[in-house]
């Protein structure tokens, strides 16, 4: 009678550690689940804050530009120096930032505003931004005001 019980008793012994494994088994899938799907959400952060990142670098390059072109033109001309410069900046934006991010932003101007540009107030562009997880188009209108002075 002693070796029935005994025998009851091994058995009931592995079924618990058997069970302790699969709930630990579980356990582990669960929480693998859990850190690769925050793993994939941080990317759209970082992204979304890259786009920050590259509209002020935009607005603050593109014043600049214009309070130099500002400053070169006299008389009433077209607005050829600032296609040109816009055109300029937005290739060599592209070329700097090539290698430290995995998006492409094209920088162009609203041509439709502009009268003459010895008389520049402001200019509209379209910044296009794409990557991986985030692709959008946006139009900002800047001014010669909005670059950082010293």
């Amino acid at each position: 009678m002693v070796s029935h019980t005994r025998d009851r008793a091994q058995l009931i012994l592995i079924g618990a550690i058997t069970l302790a494994f699969i709930i630990l088994g579980i356990v582990v899938v669960f929480n693998g689940a859990l850190y690769t799907e925050t793993l994939s959400s941080g990317g759209t952060t970082q992204s979304a804050s890259n786009a920050d990142v590259v509209e002020y670098e935009v607005e603050q390059g593109v014043s600049c530009m214009l309070t130099g072109v500002e400053d070169d033109l006299t008389g009433s001309l077209t607005s050829a120096p600032i296609e040109e410069n816009v055109t300029e900046f937005s290739q060599a934006y592209q070329n700097t930032t090539a290698k430290s991010t995995p998006t492409a932003v094209n920088v162009s101007l609203d041509t439709t505003n502009i009268i003459s540009a010895s008389d520049i107030d402001s200019v509209t562009v379209i910044i296009t931004y794409d990557s991986n997880s985030l692709s959008y188009e946006q139009e900002k209108t800047i001014e010669p005001e909005d670059c950082p002075t010293e």
